[in-house]
């Protein structure tokens, strides 16, 4: 009987105790609505039970950093003074008021009750929001390096006629502005001045005597230096370097033995590397393999690329190769390059490959797209038309489509930057990506990298008759290389020969996959768009180059949904692999804009995103 009663005792405080819980959370809820709970502070200001807006103007009022104190940059008997506001250091006052605002209503409601109770029972002290400026900082750390930077003049090497002439160099000295600019930076966060000792380095020169190499010197420095690379028996000249560039890059060292002095000469790496490194972007080649169409009649391939080898610039050999010239007294040098030879050449055959049938199919459709979004389509489609992914390959869509510009096809068409829809070259070549991915994903192999877009877009779920099938959200592939990345995984014993055809007049894309069939069947689970979100309302801007009066649409209103979309993928009978692809659209604002000096701008009703 006694247990009874206890557990009665605990059961009936536990609901007291909820109860009392909940009353708070109601109460204040309701007696601080639009009102900073009690017991918050910012750096000691009390600012409970405040509106934003007299909580703001109290602060400002309170917080006086970065107009009351200044700080003092010395160097040797020099110092030079300057206010937080002078080197970019500003409190933002809305930010910090949203914070304060904020505390006890920005998580769950348990969450939002413990930190209202903690507040008005031991009190909450938060940090004001500073923003420091380094633009603002670096300018005015700059006007006070004019007068301690004294420039180092490194050794020099001058022509006059046929005579080599080589001056020593003077030490110089350089402020430091990345350190100071990192002090600042954390006697920022606590919002206190000092006095800084300024941080000042000294250049000193790497050579203290200089002396004449007249005949290899001028013999090098005479002629434009020939960088050349070989090609089959012959070579070709890549690159040359006027004589007077050429003296600013090597590196002079005397060696003084009793009387007599000479010079080593050993070249600058950086220029020499910056240049080599320029070249290597031209004389880049990543190998290719053949391309192939596949015969279905006669079960053969049928070549129609021939296989590309690769060559890369061994940059390390080159500058060896520099060095050794250099020193040696001769006007060129040989640059190396690195041979990378295809794996797969016009000769190679179906069955050496193990591809012997149409191992799968995916069509998707575009249906409304404008002229600009199909161009973008066709030319990012064909460089994947005939190309092979071999067993174990992990594919990667970046690495194989090349450059996304004008001058390779696309044109300008709608694209996702940000929170909204602009113009940009390549807009549409998403449908692609996303073609590619349900070819990839149905024939049951592994994804490694896939990005959904920001919002539904309905090209991506249409239907052979136009319809839209809710049932295909959730399976778009977003792209935008080099950031956002489509790779899969060819996990099958067989070469894979990939074959994509656009056509445009009937708005379709297809994708083949060319193979040894593997015993694999793939089951898709999907919710469909479930956790339906309105957008917010109409975003409104100016736009400068709309005449007064003009309103226009820029991007449409859309739900935004949850969809979860589970795969499993069987092989001979058994679970092979089993994957889940969660995405989450955003809802979509419409966005309007009207010209300079319009008034009593209306709110259209917003219209439907058009498919």
């Amino acid at each position: 009987m006694g247990l009874l009663r206890a557990a009665f005792i605990l059961v009936a405080g536990c609901v007291a105790a909820g109860l009392t819980f909940v009353g708070y959370a109601l109460y204040t809820r309701e007696a601080y609505h639009e009102k900073i709970f009690p017991g918050v502070h910012v750096s000691g200001v009390p600012l409970g039970g405040l509106t934003t807006g007299e909580a703001e103007a109290l602060l400002r009022e309170k917080l006086t950093f970065p107009f009351a104190a200044a700080f003092a940059f010395r160097y040797e008997d020099n110092v030079w003074h300057g206010i937080p506001e002078e080197l970019g250091m500003q409190i933002q006052f809305p930010a910090t008021v949203a914070n304060a605002y904020g505390f006890g209503r920005g998580g769950d409601e348990m969450k939002n009750l413990r930190q209202r109770v903690m507040a008005r029972t031991i009190g909450v002290n938060l940090e004001p929001v500073l923003l420091f400026d380094q633009r603002v900082a670096f300018n005015f750390i700059s006007d006070i390096a004019k007068y301690i930077d004294v420039p180092m003049e490194q050794p020099s090497l001058t022509l006059q006629g046929s005579l080599v002439r080589i001056e020593a160099g003077k030490a110089g000295r350089l402020l430091d502005r990345p350190v100071t600019l990192a002090m600042l930076g954390m006697l920022a966060k606590t919002m206190r001045t000092t006095e800084l000792e300024l941080p000042v380095v000294t250049l000193e020169t790497t050579a203290d005597k200089l002396a004449e190499k007249k005949a290899q010197l001028e013999q090098v420095l005479g002629a434009p230096f020939k960088l050349f690379v070989r090609e089959g028996d012959g070579y070709r000249v890549i690159d040359e370097i006027a004589g007077d560039l050429l003296a600013g890059w090597i590196n002079f060292t005397p060696t003084i033995y009793r009387d007599e002095v000479s010079i080593e000469m050993t070249i600058r790496r950086d220029p020499f590397y910056n240049r080599l490194v320029s070249l290597s972007v031209d004389l880049f080649r990543k190998p290719r393999n053949a391309k192939f169409i596949f015969n279905d009649d006669t079960r053969q391939l049928e070549p129609f690329a021939e296989a590309v080898v690769g060559q890369e610039l061994d940059i390390e050999a080159s500058l060896r190769n520099i060095q050794d010239a250099i020193q040696g007294g001769r006007g060129e040098a040989e640059l190396v390059l690195e041979i990378s030879e295809p794996e797969v050449r016009s000769n190679a055959t179906a069955e050496s490959l193990g591809i012997r049938e149409l191992a799968f199919s995916q069509y998707t459709y575009f249906y409304g797209s404008s002229p600009e979004r199909i161009q973008n389509i066709v030319a990012g489609s064909a460089p994947f038309h005939g190309m092979l992914i071999k067993p174990g390959e992990t594919f990667s869509m970046a690495e194989n489509i090349g450059d996304i510009d004008i001058e390779n096809g696309f044109a300008e068409a709608a694209v996702i930057v940000g929170n909204e829809t602009v113009q940009g070259v390549g807009g549409g070549i998403c449908q692609v990506s996303t073609t590619l991915f349900r070819t990839a994903l149905n024939y049951g192999l592994p994804i490694k990298e896939r990005h959904q877009h920001a919002y539904r877009v309905f090209y991506y779920e249409r239907l052979a008759n136009g319809n839209i099938d809710p049932g295909l959200s959730g399976l778009d592939a977003s792209v935008f290389f080099p950031v956002l990345d489509l790779k899969f995984t060819n996990d099958t014993p067989s070469w894979i020969l990939m074959e994509v055809y656009v056509n445009p007049g009937a708005y379709t894309i297809q994708w083949k996959f060319y193979s040894t069939k593997v015993n694999r069947y793939v089951e898709l689970e999907t919710t469909g768009p479930t956790n339906l979100t309105e957008p917010g309302e109409p975003i409104y801007r100016e736009n400068p180059e709309l005449p007064t009066g003009v309103i226009e649409q820029v991007d449409w209103e859309i739900k935004g949904a949850d969809v979860d979309v589970v795969r499993t993928v069987y092989e001979d009978g058994l679970v092979h692999l089993q994957d889940r692809f969660v995405t989450n659209y955003k809802p979509w604002q419409a966005i309007y804009e009207y010209g300079p000096g319009t008034e009593n701008i209306p709110t259209p009703s917003p219209t439907a995103a058009p498919d």
